[in-house]
């Protein structure tokens, strides 16, 4: 592999390289064709675009001309600048704010802004604005203290204000000299053992397959980063080693290192067989599953959400009118998408969703994972609902990953709805659809419906994706059942 010494490191690469060292190597060394689209990206932007437009518009322009006009909003400043030594930065600035201060252009300045999403400001997020902060200060030669940070919750902006401290240009020198050092290896650097951060990468196909390569410890189920470190400290560096070891020997070692590893000693020695050997490993024999056996019939469940406005925008049902142990027809499943546009009419949809419920109360209610009962018990409390109708239906819930979870050890490298429904042969109609995309969808759809119906077909997608959302869930409950 050739290393490259002369391309300049930007802000979307030390952003990456923040996230995951390997990512940012494979930003520029990999093979764009195995580089996944995800929505991930396209919702940030959406996101920064809603954050930005709120900020005064009244006197604005574009590039460095707006500095020099003293504009209050300047838009796409582009710069680079030697910040390490023999290596060119550049950053391409979405959005800079006039501000008081001593520039070349006047009696004012101009600082960073970053819009963010999720639910607090990360390392990623500070070295991001110091990079800006840095660039503007030596475009304008005047240092500006402080940058800002937008981020819009319940559908109001709030803004931060971030000081730009010497710790965080430190942080920042160094994270370039890491980030330098990286790129110019011919070799990629080790994989993350925190590969929850993999789930919205668009190289995650790629890493998965060289980390089942190589047996990697992060690949089990219930190994985090540190919990890896520490199998490494006692001589555990791969899934085959793990796999071999002695229940009560791992339980040793892990012991000096607190009772919350070594009580998890046997779970991820079990976890590590069943991925090794490619077989379910059933964990408890005495399983009846009674309430699912027995039931008449079912109600699956699953929800669609907008978590920056905590708006449960789709509750998608399906009623399967006889016993799961039977056989099903999938193509005689009926779905029943319940739309909720906006938030102030839950009063209308909560009445929709206990008339459906209501047809058979004797009906199960099963769903994967917690969301759709916290939901919808909230849900009904705000609506009024008396004491004993919230016990009635909090009763009639089965999670069915709970029982996966509480019965079975599956060679899956996590228990997430759509690892296991693959696992047993289920596939989702539209290749590359997640939560992600379908909350894409749903804000596309919900911009343009007033206006045109560009994006009609993408509400016809949400429905699709949620369907089979319903019928993953059911046919994991029905796995469970025949085994």
């Amino acid at each position: 592999m050739k290393c490259n010494k002369s391309k300049p490191i930007n802000d979307h690469l030390l952003r990456s390289w923040i996230r995951c060292r390997r990512k940012a190597w494979l930003d520029i060394y990999g093979d764009k064709q195995k580089k996944l689209w995800t929505a991930h990206s396209t919702l940030q932007l959406n996101h920064q675009i809603d954050c930005f437009h709120n900020l005064s518009q009244k006197s604005y322009g574009i590039g460095i001309r707006a500095c020099e006009e003293g504009k209050n909003i300047a838009y796409g400043v582009r710069i680079k600048y030697p910040l390490i030594k023999n290596r060119l930065i550049k950053a391409n600035l979405p959005i800079l704010r006039k501000t008081s201060g001593e520039s070349i252009w006047g009696n004012f300045a101009y600082q960073p802004i970053l819009a963010r999403q999720g639910k607090k400001i990360t390392r990623e997020h500070k070295l991001t604005l110091a990079l800006t902060g840095l660039l503007i200060n030596n475009l304008q030669k005047f240092q500006v203290k402080k940058g800002l940070i937008l981020h819009k919750e319940n559908e109001v902006i709030k803004v931060e204000k971030i000081k730009l401290s010497d710790n965080i240009n430190t942080d920042l020198i160094g994270s370039l000299l890491h980030l330098e050092k990286d790129i110019e290896s011919r070799t990629p650097p080790p994989i993350t053992s925190n590969r929850k951060k993999c789930t919205i990468c668009s190289w995650r196909k790629e890493c998965d397959a060289v980390a089942i390569k190589e047996g990697s410890l992060s690949e089990v189920s219930g190994i985090g980063a540190k919990r890896e470190v520490l199998l490494n400290k006692i001589g555990i560096n791969n899934i085959e080693e793990l796999a071999k070891i002695k229940h009560y020997k791992l339980q040793e070692k892990l012991e000096i290192f607190g009772t919350q590893h070594s009580d998890i000693s046997k779970q991820i020695i079990l976890q590590s067989q069943s991925q090794s050997t490619n077989r379910a490993i059933k964990l408890n024999p005495e399983i009846e599953l009674n309430n699912l056996k027995k039931a008449k019939g079912l109600y699956i469940y699953d929800i669609e959400s907008d978590p920056d406005i905590r708006h449960d925008f789709l509750h998608g049902f399906i009623r399967l009118p006889k016993n799961i142990k039977n056989e099903i027809s999938l193509e005689k499943t009926k779905y029943s998408p319940l739309l909720n546009i906006e938030k102030n009419t839950e009063s209308f949809l909560w009445k929709r969703i206990t008339k459906k419920l209501s047809i058979n109360q004797d009906y199960p209610i099963i769903h994967y994972g917690e969301t759709e009962p916290i939901s919808l018990l909230k849900l009904g409390i705000r609506q009024g609902a008396n004491p004993h109708e919230i016990e009635e239906l909090k009763n009639r819930f089965i999670d069915i990953h709970l029982l996966i979870r509480e019965y079975w050890c599956l060679p899956v490298r996590n228990y997430g709805l759509k690892s296991i429904a693959e696992w047993i042969g289920f596939e989702w109609k539209q290749s590359n659809a997640d939560g992600a995309r379908a909350l894409l969808w749903w804000r596309q759809w919900k911009k343009s419906r007033k206006i045109n119906k560009m994006y009609s077909r993408n509400l016809n997608s949400i429905f699709e994706y949620n369907r089979d959302d319903c019928i993953a869930t059911l046919m994991i409950a029905k796995w469970l059942i025949d085994h």
